[in-house]
This record gives C-alpha cells, structure tokens and sequence, in this order.
C-alpha cells in the first residue's frame, strides 16, 4: 500500500508527485487513504442554528466582525459579549442569545434556548470524539499542503497547516470529513483550506481538544467543536461554526453559517483555438459560481505543465511552439472551493517559403528554371504558389515549378509566396542577376565553310544573318585603316573592350534595316564607332534578321577566338 501525496517542488516551482512506501511511512499512508467506513455527519442538534456558540465569553475586538447566523453565550452573563453594541443587522444576521439582563442591548435574553444549545454544542463534541476513524491514530504533524479525500482521521497531538490543505469531495456533494486532535488546531496566516468536487463547509467536521487559532487572512472550511477556546485573527475568514466550550475570539473576522451551496464551474472561452506560430491566444473567464460566494483567484497555466503563467482574470498568451497545447484553468471562490479546466490550442508550424533557381546568373535572354523547395506544418500542404518574377507585385506564375526567361540586363529580384492548406503564408525573395548578353551571327544562303577560307571569293547580291542575342543590340564600325575602307569589329566584356579582327572591307559597310527593305551605309574614315542599328525581334523570340551588302577581304586567316561574335564571309558583291 502506498499514499499519494501531492505538493509544490520548492527548487523547480513546478508540481511534483512524491510516493512513499508503507513499510516506511504507514502513518501517513492512513492520514491520506481511510478505510471502507468512512465519516458520518455530527449531529449537533439545537447548536446547528449557531454560527458562533461559546460558554465563557465572546469578543469582538474591532467590533468590525461579520457573522450570518446566530450569536449565543451561556452560562456566562451577557456582560461577556464584548464588541456587539452597535445592533447593525449587517454585522450579525442573526440573534445574539445571552442568559440575562447584562451586558449589550443587541442581544436577546433566552437562557433556556441558548443553554440547550451549549448543551447540545458538548454532546455533540462528545459523540464526534468517540466516533470510530477509518486508520490508526496518527501523531501529530504539519498537514499543509496534503490533500484528503472523505473519511474520518485522528491525531494525538498538535495539527498545523503551513500551507493550503486540500478537501477532495470525489464528485460526491455528501461527503463527509471528520478531523480529531488531541491537541491544538492551527492554519497559519494567508493559507486556505480548499474545497473541491463537491466538498460542502457543513460536511467538514474539525474537533479540538486543545485551543484553535485562524491565522491572519486565512480561509477556514468545516465546523469547530472545540474543548478550549477559538479564536480568529484579523481578517480570517471561517465558513462553518466556531463552537468553543471556553472563549470565541474575533477580529474583524467573518464567519458564515454553512448552507449547501453549489462549487464554482471554471469555464473559459478563447479566440484561435487553431493556427499558426506564433500564436495569440486571447482567453476570456467564464466561470459560474454559487451567487453567495465570489471567485478571488484565477490560476492560468498555459501548456498544462503545473507552472502557473498568469493570475489576471482574461489574460492573453503566445504559443510559439508547434504542437497541441492544454491551456488550464483553475479558478477559486471566496469559500475556498476550486474548480478547473482544460482547453485544447493547436499550433501548426509555420510555412517557410524556399526555391531553388538554375541558373541564377548569366547573358541576358536568361532561361532560369525555378524548384520549389518550401516547407509546411506535417499537417498541412502548399495549396498555391505565386511567383512575382520582377517583384513588381504582379503574379507572373502559379505553377510549383516555373521556368522564366530574363531579357533585361541587371538584378531580378524574384518573389515566391505559398499558402499552406491552414491559411498560412510565407514568402521568399532571391536574386537573378542577368550580365550583358553575347552576339552570335549565324550565316543563311551562304555555305559556312566559306567563311573560314580568307582566299575565296564569292559573288551574292545578299547575305542574311540572324543575330542571337538576350537583349537590344547593335552593330558597329570604324575606318581604322584609311588605305582600305575599314573593318568590321565586336565588343567583348572580359576583358572590357572592341576586338578587331584582321578583316578589312573593300568598300562601306551596308546594313538592312529591321524597319524596311532599305540599306544604309556605313560612314567611313570617321575614326570613331558609328551607330547602325538596334535589334528589334523579327524573326523569332530570340533571334533577329541582319541583312548586309559588302565587299570582304579576309586580310588574317586567324578568327579571333576569345568571345567571337562575328563571322565573316568574303563576297564579291554588284553594286547596291
């Protein structure tokens, strides 16, 4: 057999469960776990009606006290009900008994009604002594931070409470607590016995050989038939009777006859009950309570890990893990009972946008294919892409896996945004970046093979070439060599500069406009570099039609061969 005792791990601040064996600890096992015969209610006859009920005195130090139900003092005279001399029905809801003319006008004298129920407060105080428990009878100890559920329990000597006790009603609104001392009772100041499942103040019966003291601020549930004497510092609180066969002791205390009343009902509402990391969550309290109590206290625990996040009534909290999440709740009413729930948060991962581009750099009429790589909650899947190819805002694709051709020189920078099947978004921005293009002529009506051969001469009224190229282009020319007519020449970018091919030109350089069927000549002996033209597509969308009219003399067999763009062709051409 072992005892379950739960409490507050000091070093971690988190709950904790310790387990002890029987073999060594059996008192304790009976403390926490009674027997099959379980507690009876004490019956207390005509005391029942009496929230406060003592033999030699009554004092309420502050005269600020509040008691709802009936006051009674035999066989001392009504001299010794000190504190109650203002009759404000606020302070005392019931009837204050004393035995004679003595002492406050407030009270009323009825010494056969009051002595009946001090008769009746020490027989019952009798009887709940001699009832049977359900475990052997234990030494006394602190008992702060136990919990117990229904049954009867006994103590030898003193029982302190250092910390919050907890009565577990099992579900059952009858059950029954009976706690024996032989000693003093004694829950220090700011701690609380809490009620919960059902426990109900009247059901909890406390019977004291010794002296009971209520700490400062302190909640007390149960009845206490105390041999001695009772007293409440200030502001305790005590839901159930102080029956003392000495003195009851206030101070601006408050004491309530227990009635059945119904447990709080924690309840609470909350927006994105689903979503995706980093989460808000705002949590709204909906908890329902009896309408004599008030809840004081709002424990939030957030991932259900025994660490308490928040105490604030309507608090909000940010998940940023992903997961399932158990928000708890566990709110408590002015008696001290307690409720609690669990809700549910679902957090999804959140998407992340990725993509790879092949090529991500080159000349420009720059075919790049795009490869999704983005990543989604397990839960989840990409459910559209949006591609944004110059990132000018408009949509260019809403395919996984585009392909895209980059005429412009420069950096593109490229934007990829997903949506996953949760409503979740992401978005990446890589760059392309497109250098200036190269220039390939590639010759039609003329046999290639003449253009390698500087001796052959070929007579053609036209040749046409079609020009590759990424992007605008053109074509230019300078007399380098006043002797002949010039010689043609291209641009290469590394090293940056004009290369100029031994090939001279017999007569000017003749081009065809892309605009019409004319021909232009090319200016000679300028000594600078003249304009022709700009490419503009024609034929197709990466190639455009050159047409040339010219007379070439290939002076130098050697082609230049670092970024070649022009091949000439020696022709023997009438006139234009």
């Amino acid at each position: 057999m072992s005892i379950l005792v739960t409490g507050r791990n000091k070093s971690a601040g988190k709950r904790s469960t310790l387990v002890i064996s029987i073999v060594f600890f059996l008192l304790m096992t009976i403390t926490i776990i009674p027997g099959v015969m379980g507690a009876t209610a004490v019956d207390m006859g005509s005391a029942d009606n009496f929230a406060v009920l003592a033999k030699t005195a009554i004092t309420d130090t502050l005269s600020l006290s509040i008691i709802t139900g009936d006051v009674g003092l035999s066989p001392e005279n009504g001299a010794a009900i000190v504190g109650f001399d203002t009759c404000t029905p606020s302070r005392v809801s019931g009837t204050i008994y004393k035995v004679d003319d003595a002492g406050t006008t407030c009270a009323t004298k009825d010494p056969t009604l009051v002595g009946n129920a001090v008769a009746d407060m020490i027989l019952a105080y009798s009887n709940a002594s001699s009832e049977p428990i359900d475990v052997a009878v234990m030494s006394g100890q602190n008992i702060g931070g136990q919990t117990f559920i229904p049954g009867a329990y006994s103590w030898t000597g003193a029982v302190i409470m250092s910390d919050d006790v907890t009565l577990d009603g099992q579900g059952n609104a009858n059950a029954v607590w009976l706690f024996k001392t032989s000693g003093y009772l004694t829950i220090e100041e700011n701690k609380r016995i809490i009620l919960k499942n059902g426990a109900q103040p009247k059901n909890i019966f406390w019977v004291v050989a010794d002296y009971t003291t209520l700490g400062k601020n302190s909640v007390f549930n149960g009845n206490i038939l105390d041999a001695t004497a009772i007293t409440l510092s200030n502001g305790a609180v005590l839901n159930g009777r102080a029956l003392a066969q000495s003195a009851v002791t206030l101070e601006k205390s408050t004491v309530t006859l227990p009635v059945s009343r119904l447990g709080p009902v924690a309840e609470f509402s909350f927006t994105n009950a689903t979503g995706t990391g980093p989460l808000t969550v705002a949590f709204t309290d909906a908890s329902v309570f009896d309408p004599a109590s008030l809840l004081n206290s709002w424990a939030w625990d957030f991932d259900n890990d025994g660490t308490i996040d928040s105490t604030v009534q309507n608090p909000v909290f940010i998940y940023d893990t992903s997961g399932a999440h158990s928000p708890n709740l566990t709110v408590t009413d002015s008696f001290g009972a307690v409720s609690t729930k669990l809700g549910t948060v679902t957090v999804y991962q959140a998407p992340l946008a990725d993509f790879s581009m092949t090529p991500a750099s080159g000349p420009a009429y720059l075919v790049v294919a795009f490869t999704d790589l983005s990543t989604v909650d397990p839960s989840a899947t990409i459910t559209s892409w949006a591609w944004d190819f110059d990132n000018d805002d408009t949509i260019d694709n809403v395919t996984k896996n585009p392909g895209y051709t980059f005429y412009t020189v420069g950096d593109h920078p490229v934007n990829l945004t997903i949506m996953d099947s949760h409503g979740a978004t992401s978005t990446k921005i890589a760059t392309v970046t497109v250098t200036p293009p190269s220039l390939e002529i590639t010759i039609t009506n003329v046999p290639v093979t003449l253009a390698l051969d500087p001796d052959v001469i070929t007579t053609n009224d036209e040749i046409q070439f079609y020009v590759n190229s990424t992007t605008n282009w053109q074509v230019t020319a300078y007399d380098a060599d006043p002797t002949t007519s010039g010689f043609m020449t291209h641009y290469q970018t590394s090293p940056p500069g004009y290369v100029i091919p031994a090939t001279h030109l017999s007569q000017p350089f003749m081009v065809r406009k892309n605009t019409d069927d004319t021909y232009g000549n090319l200016p000679t002996n300028s000594g600078s570099a003249s304009l022709i033209q700009y490419g503009i597509p024609e034929v197709s969308g990466t190639a455009y039609l050159l047409g040339v009219r010219q007379d070439v003399v290939m002076e130098d067999s050697v082609l230049p061969t670092n970024n070649v763009y022009r091949i000439v062709v020696t022709l023997n051409v009438g006139s234009t």
